[in-house]
C-alpha cells in the first residue's frame, strides 16, 4: 500500500523522454547513414553466407 502511494507522488516527467510527439530533425546525411546501417545489418550476413556457399561449391566442382 505504501509503495503505491509513493509511486503516485513521484514526478515521472523528470525521468526519460516523455514527449514522444517530438522527433529530431534529420538531414539527408542522417537518412543515408540510417540506410547504410540497415543494409549492413540485414544484407551483410547474407552476402557473407552466399560467398561461403559459392566457395564451397567451387571446391566441390574443382575436386576430382
Amino acid at each position: 500500500m505504501e509503495n503505491e502511494e509513493q509511486q503516485e507522488q513521484v514526478d515521472w516527467s523528470k525521468y526519460g523522454d516523455h514527449d514522444a510527439s517530438r522527433h529530431p530533425s534529420l538531414d539527408a546525411t542522417d537518412y543515408v547513414a540510417l540506410f547504410i546501417a540497415s543494409i549492413q545489418s540485414i544484407f551483410l550476413p547474407l552476402v557473407i553466407l552466399a560467398a561461403v556457399l559459392v566457395s564451397i561449391g567451387f571446391l566441390f566442382v574443382l575436386m576430382p
